[in-house]
């Protein structure tokens, strides 16, 4: 676009008297964001059709007779708006409707999973912090209901914002949920005959901006300031879903989806929600093993390293980081052994129409960070479902990482190894793997590091380590550092940023 037309399709207001210029179509509460301004909202969302029936988001626009909703209001040239940050107005209305929000809403955050996250507690301090003045009888309704198999309903919660239901309607297009009932009677209900079970029903419960929906899984399990948060990304396929994910005791206690209008908008499949345990084991490997015997590290890196110069397949995992990708691609160079074998575990899979609306049809989260990395070739990713058939062509096999083989291929795997040379590197101790091979070695998760996943579109994101590794579990980067170090090549670093950048 030239910049006379980019110029032609913008427009310049006034929010709080700065100047902010915007593209054409622009609502006000999206615009007073490029200026940091934040105006509260509960029923709004970016990616979701626009209801306005919270109320929160009132502006005072000059010339208007009343005061307008930011999120339904677009931008016009030449607009002069004030927020509650400078009009009176706008804070007694904002008052008022969480006053009127909090009529009926039980006081139980003592007990609600949503405290410590809750945009009603938020806002009630930061622009109504006051006592209720209502002294009648609250109303009350249905709670603790199931709407499916992973989301609970507590009606009274409910400030009927409608965000849940316009993401069925919407986005998979199931349609499970309606609002029934009219006044302060109103309740979220799932449609006779249905059950909220799509895909990405989980998320209906990262949209509440209260603690109406739960996840059944999570319900009661923890506060939500004893955990210890960080911003990652799903590693259940190559989308790349960007996730908040929350640890205490080594658990998985609470799986967000993050806003990230590039990637995953902020929605999440149940499968990479409720999977993301899996990659913090409840029974860990720890140090290194032959048998039932306990060696050192050093002996399991010299085992390493000769069989790295046999006939060996070397399977990889597709969850380990670039970084990691990084130094196995120097490792294969260093081995200079042509009979070494390098198989990243990919492969496709079926999926359903609303499925496709966000999963990837692999179970391979970085398996571009192993293309560009140089480990693999594209037209090697097929090396996957064949050799996991047929490794009668190795002396050797070694598996990296305890994605590395697909449940389903496991049990042919395990037949085909039995009578070879077999090394482990993985994290669950109920991982069959970690009971048929000859040597294992206790590593790190992804959970437990930080580095660069690139999803399927190319886009490098960055993954916080969640979890501190318990002491016994040896980081996968510095077993790698430790053999390129045995075959000459010193590599010093102390984290993923000095290695990467």
């Amino acid at each position: 676009m030239s910049q006379d037309n980019k110029e032609k399709n913008q427009v310049t207001l006034k929010i709080d008297g700065k100047e902010v210029t915007v593209d054409r179509g622009t609502p006000i509460i999206e615009a007073a964001k490029k200026l940091g301004i934040e105006i509260p909202y509960y029923c709004y969302h970016p990616c979701l059709s626009v209801p306005g029936n919270c109320r929160m988001c009132q502006v005072e626009v000059a010339g208007a007779p009343k005061l307008m909703i930011s999120c339904h209001t677009v931008v016009q040239d030449g607009m002069e708006v004030k927020t509650h940050l400078t009009s009176d107005k706008v804070k007694e209305a904002q008052a008022s409707v969480l006053e009127f929000l909090l009529i009926n809403h039980p006081l139980d955050c003592t007990v609600c999973d949503q405290a410590g996250h809750c945009k009603l507690q938020d806002y009630h301090f930061e622009y109504n912090a006051k006592g209720s003045r209502f002294i009648e009888e609250k109303e009350h309704k249905p709670k603790a209901v199931e709407l499916g198999p992973t989301v609970m309903l507590d009606a009274e919660r409910c400030i009927a914002c409608t965000r849940c239901i316009r993401f069925c309607d919407e986005v998979p297009k199931t349609g499970e949920l309606g609002l029934v009932n009219r006044s302060d009677k109103y309740t979220i209900a799932v449609k006779e005959g249905h059950e909220l079970n799509n895909p990405f029903s989980g998320t209906v419960v990262d949209l509440c901006p209260v603690g109406a929906l739960t996840h059944k899984k999570w319900r009661f399990n923890t506060r939500i300031w004893y955990a210890n948060s960080a911003d990652t990304i799903c590693p259940g396929c190559s989308t790349g879903c960007n996730v908040k994910v929350y640890v205490r005791d080594n658990k998985v206690v609470q799986v967000k989806a993050r806003l990230n209008l590039e990637v995953n908008k902020e929605w999440l499949c149940d499968e990479g929600r409720y999977g993301l345990e899996e990659f913090l084991p409840e029974e860990r490997i720890y140090g290194a093993k032959r048998g039932e015997e306990e060696i050192s590290l050093d002996s399991a890196l010299k085992e390493l390293k000769a069989l790295l110069k046999d006939k060996t397949a070397l399977f990889l995992s597709s969850d380990l980081l670039y970084e990691d990708f990084y130094l196995i691609k120097k490792l294969i160079d260093k081995t200079a052994n042509n009979d070494l074998k390098v198989v990243l575990g990919y492969k496709k899979r079926e999926l359903t129409e609303v499925e496709k609306i966000l999963i990837s049809p692999d179970r391979a989260p970085n398996f571009k960070g192993a293309l560009r990395a140089g480990v693999v070739k594209e037209e090697e990713l097929s090396n996957y479902e064949r050799f996991v058939k047929d490794l009668s062509a190795f002396k050797c096999v070694v598996v990296l990482g305890d994605k590395a083989i697909e449940k389903d291929d496991m049990e042919r795997f395990l037949a085909q190894i039995k009578d070879k040379e077999t090394f482990f590197l993985g994290s669950d101790a109920l991982n069959p793997l970690a009971k048929e091979c000859r040597t294992v070695v206790g590593v790190t998760t992804v959970l437990e590091r930080s580095g660069i996943y690139i999803n399927n579109k190319g886009r490098a994101q960055y993954l916080e380590k969640a979890n501190d590794a318990e002491e016994g579990i040896l980081n996968t980067r510095e077993i790698l550092q430790n053999l390129l170090e045995a075959w000459g090549e010193k590599l010093s670093f102390n984290s993923d940023r000095e290695l990467t950048l």
